[in-house]
């Protein structure tokens, strides 16, 4: 390989690394407009713009409060990697989940770990009844889904929320069983894979403060956190490639130039 296309290569690969850090690095900007639908005992979605992306946001913590409308500073997680910045990553103890058939795998290591819980809430908000109108309806389904989210959602510091006592409706409307069940079977059965998994991002305020041994391990402070269908902007990947190949093409140009000096000496 001579120097001309060892350099032409050298440049495209820095060229795409630098740009693709400069679009995922650091907070972006949240700004929640409306409700589209609130459930029976509250949560539910609502429609925000994430950075420049128009989203739905779904509730996947019930111990804090999200404003509509409001703007704030976000930090946005992806399942398929760390959790550190998010509320629930770094809890290891959660709240008895008791009355289901898979009692034993939501406290065995796997069940009871926060990327496990993470991954079944993302199942269970692509499991949504959504109306013609493309908005999330209030209804005993959806309710029984919110409630089935809190629950995963709960460390033993808030001690706060189980099966047998549903948030929403006391009268058996919000009970999680089945969905809890249902959410342990896909996970056991394989369906948190990459390709599904990285539809889906976690949206946690960016001042949150890391949690403590005394309080959980759960995030302190900020807004309600949120889980969104991850809909990155359709032409941002056109713009990265547009931007390695003109680096590329001014680093082969440079090179060219360079050689024909050479010649004519």
């Amino acid at each position: 390989m001579n120097d001309m296309k060892r350099s032409f290569i050298f440049g495209i690969i820095f060229a795409s690394s630098v740009l693709t850090v400069s679009m995922s690095a650091g907070p972006v900007t949240l700004q929640v407009n409306n409700y589209n639908f609130q459930l029976d005992g509250g949560g539910g979605g609502s429609q925000a713009t994430l950075g420049t992306t128009s989203v739905e946001i779904f509730c996947d913590d019930f111990a804090n409060e999200i404003w509509v409308p409001s703007t704030d500073s976000a930090n946005v997680t992806q399942l398929t990697g760390s959790l550190d910045l998010t509320r629930f990553g770094q809890v290891s103890s959660w709240t008895t989940i008791s009355g289901t058939t898979d009692d034993a795998f939501f406290a065995g290591s796997t069940g009871s770990a926060a990327a496990t819980r993470y991954d079944m809430v993302a199942w269970l908000v692509s499991q949504y009844n959504i109306a013609q109108n493309g908005n999330p309806t209030v209804n005993a389904a959806n309710n029984q889904l919110q409630e089935a989210i809190w629950t995963l959602m709960d460390p033993a510091a808030y001690a706060t929320d189980n099966p047998a006592q549903p948030l929403i409706d006391p009268s058996g409307q919000g009970q999680p069983t089945a969905d809890l069940e249902a959410a342990a079977n896909w996970f056991i059965g394989g369906g948190a894979t990459t390709s599904f998994l990285s539809q889906f991002e976690v949206v946690s305020d960016a001042t949150m403060t890391p949690g403590t041994a005394q309080d959980g391990y759960v995030g302190v402070g900020g807004f309600q956190e949120q889980i969104v269908m991850a809909t990155p902007e359709p032409r941002a990947g056109i713009w990265v490639l547009l931007g390695v190949f003109l680096i590329g093409a001014c680093l082969l140009r440079r090179q060219q130039l360079s050689l024909v000096r050479q010649s004519q000496r």
